[in-house]
């Protein structure tokens, strides 16, 4: 068995990552394109909890080795498996202490010889948080900014598509940002793994400019890392716009299209009831009533919306999105005259 230091992980070729804490720990986060072998299931894990708590270490330690035993032949041939297909087998837990370590032993023993993450998941984070700043110091952003319903995410969506550089946070964050950002949207992903997922795609663009949306510090119960939010302060900052019907239409189009939204944004309406005040609220709980969702809409944003929408910075130049694939070439071309000058 040997052990690797987060660094090093990153430098490995043909390599696979073996998370080996429990389905519920793994689901909650784990390192991006880690795969899940659990020492213990989550019922195995509550009953090791259980013991410790009653009994002690030594008990629950006796009781958790037992149930691995058990479980060795799998535990073989899922390693093996592995073994002959990547040449570097990454096993790590939650501080890299007893569960990795026993897995690592065992299969030593019995002929596989894996690595092991030197102090596990909790050492990968402190260093992805340090190493972030690293990179953002490569990295300049171009802020897109504008109100609800241009089309910012589309736009950086549809830059993505074209081969640009951009960051999608709403989408690694699993929230749009707002009172409604969560409206139609099942996955929720945990501050952990937003982290690692947000240093992943740094980490793959490497350097140069860098579209990302205008979003506060705050996305849902995401919070961005302080050095990221530092370093978009610093960005340059761009504008789009575009005409009311096309703000419904982004809106509509994007909120809607799951089942069961309804509720979901009548809970959320619910929410902003304060900020309207009595007869503002009434009306739109009308509109809701009466499925009137386009006017409904068109009346949070003038109300709502766009009384309390906030920039982080002045932009440099505006676009109009009203006519998306106009607008997707200016703003290319924008970007390229930048990669150029640094040229």
């Amino acid at each position: 068995m040997k052990d690797i230091d987060p660094k090093e992980l990153f430098e490995l070729e043909d390599k696979v990552l073996v998370d080996v804490r429990s389905p519920h720990e793994f689901r909650e986060f784990h390192i991006p394109g880690a795969i899940n072998v659990p020492l213990f299931e989550d019922e195995e894990k509550k009953l090791i909890g259980y013991i410790y708590r009653s009994k002690g270490v030594e008990k629950a330690k006796e009781v958790g080795e037992e149930i691995a035993k058990k479980k060795l032949d799998f535990f073989y041939e899922t390693f093996k498996e592995l073994k002959e297909k990547h040449r570097n087998v990454v096993v790590y837990c939650w501080r890299g202490g007893m569960r990795s370590r026993g897995i690592c032993e065992a299969m030593a023993k019995m002929g596989l010889d894996l690595l092991r993450l030197r102090g596990g998941y909790r050492a990968y984070r402190k260093f992805i948080l340090k190493d972030m700043e690293r990179i953002l110091s490569r990295i300049n952003f171009i802020v897109i900014t504008g109100k609800t319903g241009v089309g910012k995410t589309k736009i950086i969506k549809a830059l993505k598509v074209m081969g640009l550089p951009a960051l999608d946070l709403e989408d690694l964050a699993k929230d749009r940002g707002s009172v409604f950002g969560s409206v139609g949207i099942k996955e929720k992903v945990s501050q952990k793994m937003f982290d690692s997922l947000l240093y992943e795609e740094l980490r793959k663009i490497g350097e140069g400019w860098v579209f990302v949306e205008d979003e506060s510090s705050r996305i849902g119960n995401i919070h961005l890392p302080e050095s990221f939010w530092r370093r978009k302060s610093k960005g340059i900052f761009i504008e789009i716009t575009a005409d009311m019907e096309t703000r419904i239409k982004n809106i509509e189009e994007d909120y809607t299209a799951s089942e069961g939204w309804e509720e979901e944004a009548l809970q959320a309406l619910y929410r902003i009831r304060k900020y309207l005040g009595p007869q503002k609220f009434s009306y739109a709980l009308k509109l809701f009533e009466e499925r009137n969702f386009r006017e409904l809409i068109g009346f949070l944003i003038r109300e709502y919306y766009d009384k309390r929408y906030k920039q982080f910075g002045e932009p440099v130049a505006v676009f109009d999105c009203t006519d998306t694939e106009r607008c997707l070439e200016e703003i290319k071309g924008f970007y390229e005259s930048l990669a150029f000058a640094k040229a």
